[in-house]
Order: structure tokens, then C-alpha cells, then sequence
């Protein structure tokens, strides 16, 4: 089953007209539906093909014979190793006399899981390198895409690479999970029959990972799957964290503490604090900071007003955020239970609110507004009265104005206390008084069900948004 993807379908199709090769890249996380991808872009336009997928932790002489043998079988016989191959460039010499034999329409070579092929020294990189700029660019009907989860190897490696695979590149997409648009539209054409707020609660603790969702047994009630798939024997995802960052990363011990951490604190950490609560360098920091922001882990928003160096740092991956709260210490837990109890509905509310930092360009085109430059921002104020503002979204544009967003999570319509509405008259007051009252401030709720219009609603609101209208 496959669903959504259109941009990067579209990306994909532009390279049908090209009149010379192309070398694409695809990256992002295990999981995340790039094979699919580029196998529906295949069958889509019916092209020929040749698809090799390296092997997780195998040796140079494995991951050779498996090349070779996908050549044989594709080419049904007409093309065949004498002997046994064992360097690289002698199966990429064997690919180009496959390929020479296909006749001069596009065709796609697929290397997926890149990294996986490309052993410790066994010269792999190299005869790539070779095969492409010796032979390919001397063609105009190849289309190679390479694929990898290991987003680290394939952004420097490939993409950065400043030897002989220097800007080879001719396109490259980062893919991302999926919104909660596309996810509703994957669970509806699995004729799931839930709700908005069901598609929610499983986007809080699957994100928008396609094969998770895909993987959802839709006879079933939203919580028996995330109790069989989380803490089930059985289930996909009980060792998923480890595998996942251990698939991904080189040296992924430091990945598992900087996500640990990030999870552990709702409005993040500059880089400074997370280096010295690691008890560690800066510069080992910075990179792993790098690579999981690549690969869609975490995002970094500016603190305003200050300078662009104290970045804070957020775990955005929904499926950490739930593993390191629920699923780490408590694997012989009845699901059901935590799942209507007051503390897992306290949590839900902050993870819901990650999902509006997800959806920011989503919550712009409800407002109308989704043309228009903003920047999103973390902002707080220590003093007398100290206060913070979790999303703060900032119209470059020259106007001066600026939305303050509040997310919150209830189960029916969400009402402004008398209480509630003093925090945000204060929480106003205290940003315009630290702005000298620079800018036109908008306050904004994003919530499952609206807010109750009372007096302090049509007083201070300018605008609620339903999750729904992103959907």
C-alpha cells in the first residue's frame, strides 16, 4: 500500500526528462518508506531496473557475491562473473556491461542501503566513484539512486564528499516522517476507521514513521496496538530503539545520550548545557546535534532576541519521546491502565505540543499566512515574574508582528479560566515589557476539539485552530 509522497515523487519524475545520467540521493530514517519511494517511482513509470541492497554487517566477499548474483539474475544469464569476483571494481565493470546491453532508454540502478556496501577498506567507494563518473556521465539514460537509513554516511560520504564524488550529486532528498495529513490518508486507505483524536493519540507515540503505522492492525482498537506493538513480545517496536540508532550512526552511544537527555525536558537545551551535562566536548556535541537534526530526530529554534549560537536543541522524534517515558522501565505494564490515567494525560499534553512545533507550516496555512517568512522561537524570562514561551512564531517580513501559540490537549473543548487568563495577561505583559513593546503580538490556541468563547477568550484570542484543519 502506498500513499502520499507526492513532492518527492515529483522530484523523481523531473529526472525522466533529463537529457543527460542523474545521481540521486535518498536518505533518512529506518523505516521511514525511502524504498518504497523509489520503487513506486519504478513500477509508476514502468521503467527497467536494477535493484541491490547491501547487507547489515556483512563482509566485502558477501556483499559482492550478492551484487553479482542480482546482475546475473537480471540480465537471465546473458551476463555472468567469470570466477569469483572480489574487488569492487570488477562488479561495477560486470554492472556496466549489463547495463550497456539494456538499449538507450531510462533505467534506474537502485543501490539501497549504500552504507551497508561500502565495508571497512574494501574499496567500494572508490569503483563507485569511478563507475559513475567514467561511465555514467558519459550516458544520458541512467538514473542512479543510491539509498541509505545511515543519514551520517550518506550526507558526507556522498553528498559532501570533496574527492572524487565531489559535486556529482545532481538531486537529493531528505525524507522526513510523515505529517498527520498523510498519516490519516496511509490510515484511511488501510480503512482504519478512527478519529481525529485517535490519529492523534497514535501520531504521539508512533510519529509519522510509515512502516509503524502501516504496521497497525486496523481490527483493533488504536490502544491493543500500541500495547502489542510497544509492549508485546512480539511487538515491532520493543528493541526498535536500540536497533534503530545503532542502524544509523556511527558510534551511536553518544546519539542514545543526547536523545535520553533531550527526552528527559520538553523545552530542550543549548548546546552548552547538554555538553556539560554529558560530561563531554563541545565538538562531540556539535556533530551528534548535527546528524540527528539531519535525520529528523530533533530540530533547533533560536532563542529571540539572542544570538543564533544559543540554538535550542528539542527531541522531536515522537517515538523516543514515548520510549524513554514509557517503554524503557516498563515493558510489564498493562497499557490499557497507563493510558487513561492522569499522569499519561499530563504527558500527552506536552507531546501534543511537540506535534504543533512539528506541524508549523501546517498551522500557518490555516492561518492564511503560509507564504508570508517566519521564524519559530523559544523565548523566557527569569525575574520577579518569570515566565516562557514555548512557540513563538516571528513574521519576518518587516510587520513587526508576532503570534505566541498555545497548544492544549483536552478531551473535549478547552476553556480559559479566570486564572489561566491572568498567567496569559502576564506572560504578554512580561514579553512587551522585555521588548519594549516592539512588536504586534497574537495569541493563538491550536487544540483537538476549540476553545470555549467566554469573556477572557474574546478578550485576548485572536485565533484557535483545530488540529483537525492540519489533517
Amino acid at each position: 500500500m502506498f500513499v502520499a509522497r507526492e513532492e518527492e515523487l515529483s522530484e523523481l519524475s523531473s529526472l525522466l526528462t533529463k537529457k543527460s545520467s542523474s545521481f540521486t540521493v535518498v536518505y533518512g530514517r529506518r523505516r521511514v518508506g525511502k524504498t518504497e519511494t523509489v520503487r513506486h517511482f519504478i513500477k509508476e513509470n514502468n521503467l527497467l531496473s536494477l535493484e541491490v541492497t547491501g547487507v547489515y554487517g556483512a563482509t566485502k566477499a558477501t556483499q559482492i557475491n550478492a551484487f553479482v548474483r542480482k546482475i546475473e539474475r537480471a540480465s537471465r544469464g546473458e551476463i555472468v562473473a567469470v570466477g569469483r569476483l572480489k574487488e569492487w571494481q570488477d562488479v561495477f565493470f560486470l554492472l556496466e556491461d549489463y547495463i550497456s546491453s539494456l538499449g538507450s532508454e531510462k533505467k534506474v540502478i537502485f543501490l539501497d542501503e549504500l552504507p551497508w556496501l561500502d565495508t571497512h577498506r574494501s574499496g567500494f567507494l572508490s569503483a563507485f566513484s569511478e563507475f559513475w563518473n567514467d561511465f555514467c556521465t558519459r550516458k544520458s539514460d541512467i538514473i542512479l539512486i543510491v539509498c541509505g537509513s545511515a543519514t551520517s554516511y550518506m550526507i558526507n560520504r556522498i553528498v559532501k564528499n570533496r574527492k572524487t564524488l565531489h559535486n556529482r550529486v545532481t538531486q537529493k532528498l531528505n525524507m522526513q516522517p510523515f505529517k498527520l495529513r498523510a498519516t490519516k490518508k496511509l490510515l484511511e486507505a488501510k480503512n482504519c476507521r478512527y478519529s481525529n483524536k485517535s490519529i492523534v493519540d497514535t501520531y504521539i507515540v508512533l510519529g509519522g514513521v510509515a512502516k509503524y503505522i502501516n504496521d497497525m492492525d486496523c481490527t483493533k482498537h488504536q490502544l491493543e496496538n500500541i500495547s502489542f506493538q510497544c509492549f508485546s513480545r512480539n511487538g515491532l517496536l520493543v528493541t526498535e530503539y536500540q536497533e534503530l540508532y545503532e542502524s544509523l550512526f556511527q558510534n551511536s552511544q553518544w546519539h542514545y545520550k543526547v536523545m535520553n537527555l533531550l527526552s528527559s525536558k520538553w523545552s530542550g537545551y543549548i548546546q552548552k548545557d547538554i555538553a556539560q551535562a554529558l560530561n563531554t566536548s563541545a565538538s562531540v556535541v556539535k556533530k551528534v546535534l548535527e546528524e540527528l537534526e539531519l535525520s529528523g530526530f530533533i530540530t533547533s529554534v533560536t532563542q529571540f532576541g539572542k544570538t543564533t549560537r544559543e540554538k535550542v536543541y528539542r527531541a522531536t522524534d515522537s517515538f523516543s519521546y514515548f520510549y524513554n517515558k514509557w517503554m524503557e522501565k516498563h515493558q510489564n505494564i498493562e497499557w490499557r491502565n497507563v493510558a487513561l490515567s492522569q499522569q499519561y494525560k499530563i504527558w500527552s499534553g506536552f507531546a501534543f505540543e511537540n506535534i504543533c512545533h512539528i506541524h508549523t507550516d501546517e498551522i500557518k496555512e490555516v492561518l492564511g499566512v503560509s507564504g508570508v517568512n517566519t521564524q519559530t522561537h523559544y523565548w523566557s524570562h527569569k525575574g520577579e515574574k518569570g515566565t516562557q514561551i514555548d512557540m513563538l512564531l516571528e513574521y519576518t517580513d518587516g510587520s513587526k508582528n508576532i503570534d505566541i501559540i498555545e497548544c492544549k490537549y483536552h478531551d473535549d473543548k478547552f476553556s480559559i479560566s479566570k486564572k489561566y487568563y491572568y498567567e496569559l495577561r502576564d506572560k504578554i505583559s512580561v514579553f512587551n515589557e522585555q521588548t519594549k513593546s516592539r512588536y504586534n503580538i497574537r495569541l493563538i490556541f491550536v487544540t483537538m476539539f476549540g476553545v470555549v468563547r467566554n469573556e477572557y477568550y474574546n478578550e485576548l484570542v485572536y485565533r484557535d485552530v483545530l488540529i483537525g484543519e492540519v489533517m
